[in-house]
């Protein structure tokens, strides 16, 4: 890699704002501005991350790569006011007013309008003016080119591939399909999905009109259709609302007959006269019928295997196994952070490689926020503020390893924080796999959460085999949490406390290295209980982000009612705290 070539600043400004820093191909830095404000999602200019990446960008050349331009974006850039409104009443921080139903229809309209050269332009200078620079320094990049080049140039392929993205809306498409050149290294649009035929959208919609918080409790949508028999496909509501067909070159055609404007009254039609557990069912149902259909589509049309996945529709993790398991397919790389959390690291890669021709450096490891050292180093003075009992074991892995065998529950701070919405071993809660009333204690009174919301487990490599009863080989590694898979009967039972309803979990697979405290502390677990797992969530409190530094861990930890915290070195306990098992 030149070392001549500029650093690369990437932002974004909207839904889970963010910035991340590339330097000769390298991801130096990725981080999201929630783990530093402690607004969960947060929005607007993400200055507190801008500030940490340009200091660790400091003496370098540097371009700023910003992403999306569409009217919807040009509006709140203009009137931000419009953007905090929309994200207090997206997370029912504010009550709507008279004219709500009207702003919001006005907002999915002109959301479907796409980006031109002159919003490209505004935007630019726009940015420029922000961010204190000169125009020429404003590499802007379109939405669903920022979400390809994330699932596009951190994997390694060693042959062609597809990128797909299925987003909410961004630039007016819902959607892409792109080819990786393997010979070239380098992404190629092949197709767009407009913004009216919006998978993200519909479940958006189905999300916001059951009471949950849209762009944040989806999650919640799929894991409570698991407590809904499957519905005959003529009896799902929403089975007729959207259509797949095939162009003349025989790739997919993606179309919906309900316009998103109108789609919150459709479907406040369908919860009226329906359970909401079997309204979660049909949601889900249509998404596994249509994108692995889309998937098998294009592996048909194009030939090609190898798929690259992103946007926010990339963290239904139940159509995930069911993608993965196409016969058409031999791989699914699903980019860590895919929903537009991500967009600021696809917008960095993608302008990096534009300017210099070459491909970033593939990388494995999203743990990318800011490298703070031993997070425990002010431990003392933590333990004498909080009035907790401090030891720094000679391995914290096997301290740790030890209480979570005993049944006791851990908190886990390590490094350097995850990219991304999933805890992998940074900053984690973690307790006993096999444990139903850690489990519920966790869910119910530690995390605050619904109760029918599974948590998922953190399990070595070499246990997959015999817990995951679909896991077939390399092909079906998943070391970031990002897709699901069935259990085998032992699986059940070791992972009872980790897996959902219907028997099925999102495991994360950790690779053996012994200079990593995380598969440390799993190979200890199992010579204590048999099983090289663990229920792993992220380090929060329900409705808070997680911390990239010890300040922010260390408060989640006093607030909740969790005994003991792996704070680097220092493994800290609360005097008199109550048991868990």
């Amino acid at each position: 890699m030149s070392s001549s070539s500029p650093a690369i600043i990437g932002v974004w400004d909207g839904h889970d704002a963010g910035a991340a820093l590339v330097v000769d191909g390298l991801v130096e830095l990725a981080l999201n501005e929630e783990r530093l404000s402690g607004r969960k999602l947060d929005v607007g200019m993400p200055w507190r991350a801008l500030e940490a990446v340009r200091e660790a960008a400091a003496g370098r050349q540097v371009k700023y790569a910003p992403c999306t331009s569409d009217y919807a974006k040009t509006l709140t850039r203009l009137i931000p006011s419009t953007k905090e409104r929309y994200y207090r009443l997206r997370r029912r921080l504010d009550l709507p007013g008279p004219l709500h139903g009207l702003t919001l229809g006005a907002k999915y309209r002109l959301t479907q309008l796409s980006t031109n050269a002159a919003l490209r332009a505004w935007t630019r200078r726009w940015f420029a003016s922000a961010l204190k620079v000169p125009s020429d320094d404003i590499l802007l990049i379109d939405h669903h080119a920022a979400h390809a080049a994330s699932a596009a140039f951190w994997p390694e392929w060693g042959q062609d591939a597809l990128v797909v993205t299925l987003d909410g809306i961004g630039d007016g498409d819902s959607g892409s399909v792109w080819e990786w050149s393997e010979a070239a290294g380098r992404l190629s649009p092949l197709l767009t999905i407009p913004g009216s035929a919006s998978l993200g959208l519909f479940f958006e919609h189905v999300t916001n009109e059951l009471q949950m918080r849209p762009l944040e409790d989806e999650g919640k949508v799929m894991a409570l259709a698991t407590y809904a028999a499957e519905i005959p496909g003529a009896a799902n509501l929403f089975s007729t609302w959207f259509s797949l067909t095939a162009d003349a070159r025989g790739l997919p055609v993606l179309a919906c007959r309900i316009p998103p404007a109108r789609m919150g009254k459709e479907v406040a039609a369908v919860v009226w006269r329906t359970p909401r557990e079997q309204v979660c069912r049909m949601a889900q149902q249509t998404l596994e019928d249509l994108v692995p259909r889309l998937f098998a589509r294009l592996a048909a049309a194009t030939g090609r295997t190898h798929f690259g996945y992103a946007g926010g529709v990339a963290s239904n993790i139940k159509v995930n196994r069911l993608i993965r398991s196409l016969p058409g397919v031999s791989r699914l790389a699903v980019c860590p952070a895919m929903g537009d959390g991500g967009l600021a690291l696809g917008a960095a890669l993608l302008a990096w490689h534009q300017s210099t021709g070459k491909r970033p450096a593939p990388f494995g490891d999203f743990r990318l926020g800011r490298a703070h050292g031993d997070l425990g180093t002010d431990a003392e003075k933590i333990a004498r503020d909080t009035g907790a009992t401090l030891s720094r074991p000679p391995d914290i892995a096997l301290a740790v390893a030890a209480k979570v065998a005993a049944g006791e529950v851990v908190m886990w701070a390590q490094g350097r924080m995850e990219l991304g919405a999933r805890a992998l071993g940074a900053r984690s809660i973690i307790a006993r796999a096999d444990s139903v009333a850690a489990r519920d204690d966790l869910n119910l009174r530690l995390k605050r959460r619904v109760w029918f919301q599974p948590f998922c487990p953190s399990m070595l490599h070499s246990e997959a085999p015999r817990l995951l009863a679909d896991y077939r080989g390399p092909q079906d590694d998943n070391f970031h949490m990002t897709m699901g898979f069935l259990t085998t009967p032992a699986g059940r039972s070791s992972l009872a406390g980790a897996i959902s309803h219907d028997g099925s979990c999102r495991p994360q697979m950790v690779a053996a290295d012994p200079a990593e405290p995380w598969f440390r502390m799993l190979t200890a677990v199992k010579s204590l209980t048999g099983t090289g797992a663990v229920i792993n969530t992220s380090l929060n409190m329900h409705g808070k982000p997680m911390s990239d530094d010890a300040a922010g861990v260390v408060d989640a930890w006093v607030e909740s009612g969790v005994a003991h915290l792996a704070l680097g070195s220092a493994l800290l306990s609360k005097s008199a705290a109550p048991a868990h098992a």
